[in-house]
């Protein structure tokens, strides 16, 4: 019996978060665009490369063939993913299995599986917010026109099932598979073997990662940590990334008397990152709710548990489901005054922190695995395949 071969696909945006989780699966082809945005070497996996060059020789070969498509599309060049490319690749045979992470490959292999039915077609989906792409006009299309052809979805968290079930998605297409980190660069280490970061190890410290955009909820965590300075003296707070946001934040510290407790350190290599949760006490993510956004799951959560610290999150979207949905380390989106007592009863309780840290990294290391995580999809993949 010949080997099951899978396409991993996710338009222009694959990056080491998902190619990570196929590092040990057998048999797998990334079918990467010239223009993926993370780069080329996401991977070390056997790669087909996309290119707008080879589309174009396709076009010009067959320009009615191309124009017929054209039209099918709506006059819409952006609905198609390589599609003449990935036409070629499915006549030959090239794959049994595709999983996309990504709309527009969604699409032109929705449509290629309807055509040719030789492959099974795999949605990797993120979504906590139900029918959340009729905000947009393209992305509702797409959904229309290909979900009705996937052959599975694998949603990344139960909260993202659960909106799919509720959508009216059948649950027997339904799986749940977490998205998975690095075990091996994000794990506890001695606060003082951070030292290099930059934090100071001796201070009270808080963590964000992530990007400084005001749905991320940065200003919640700033006021939280002026009611906080008057109880806990040393504290410190630091903000790794960049956004439009930034300014705000600062004259925000500097409004509130609390500058000096607030660093941001906005150019970090992401190989370094581990150090900063290392150097950390406690990792809070605050972000808010939008009517057409919510966290879907939090990296940045996830390798701060097994970093091995308490990660506080606010009650959005897939967030609670990471922390295990435990009230210790959950408060309501915007709500500055319930933060800074979630982070007062982990400093004042040392038994506290210290159960909240050891089960934190206890649920990272059980279920955060991209290497475990990359085996079950392999398992899904197999059973849809033989299906």
């Amino acid at each position: 019996m010949t080997q099951m071969k899978i396409a991993i696909f996710g338009d222009n945006g694959i990056g080491r978060f998902f190619a990570q989780l196929f590092d040990d699966v057998p048999d797998v082809t990334f079918y990467i665009s010239e223009r993926n945005r993370s780069g080329l070497n996401v991977t070390q996996r056997a790669q087909h490369r996309l290119s707008n060059n080879t589309q174009l020789r396709h076009v010009l070969q067959s320009p009615i063939k191309a124009f017929l498509r054209y039209r099918h599309n709506n006059y819409d060049n952006k609905l198609d993913f390589h599609y003449f490319e990935l036409e070629e690749a499915v006549r030959q045979n090239l794959f049994d299995v595709a999983i996309t992470a990504a709309e527009r490959s969604l699409y032109t292999l929705s449509g290629l599986r309807q055509q040719y039915a030789n492959f099974k077609l795999i949605y990797w989906t993120p979504f906590t917010i139900p029918f959340v792409d009729m905000f947009a006009a393209r992305s509702f299309y797409i959904r229309q026109h290909s979900f009705p052809r996937v052959d599975r979805f694998i949603a990344i968290t139960d909260t993202c099932a659960a909106t799919h079930k509720f959508e009216g998605i059948p649950e027997n297409k339904i799986s749940q598979v977490y998205p998975g980190i690095d075990l091996a660069m994000f794990r506890p280490r001695a606060k003082e073997a951070s030292r290099a970061s930059g934090v100071n190890p001796d201070k009270f410290n808080i963590l964000f990662v992530g990007k400084l955009a005001s749905w991320k909820g940065c200003h919640t965590l700033i006021y939280a940590t002026k009611l906080l300075a008057a109880e806990i003296p040393n504290i410190h707070v630091t903000f790794v990334g960049r956004g439009a946001q930034r300014d705000n934040l600062i004259k925000a510290a500097h409004l509130l008397g609390i500058a000096e407790r607030i660093t941001f350190a906005d150019l970090v290599a992401y190989e370094n990152i581990p150090l900063f949760y290392n150097a950390a006490d406690i990792f809070v993510l605050p972000s808010l709710p939008a009517i057409n956004l919510a966290e879907q799951f939090g990296y940045v959560v996830a390798e701060a548990m097994a970093s091995g610290i308490p990660a506080v999150v606010s009650r959005v979207g897939g967030l609670p489901e990471v922390v295990g949905h435990d009230a210790r380390l959950l408060f309501t989106p915007g709500d500055y005054r319930e933060l800074a007592n979630r982070i007062l009863a982990l400093h004042q309780d040392k038994n506290l922190y210290n159960e909240a840290a050891r089960t934190c990294l206890e649920r990272a290391v059980e279920n955060f695995d991209a290497r475990k995580n990359g085996q079950k999809l392999l398992a899904i993949s197999k059973s849809v395949f033989s299906e």
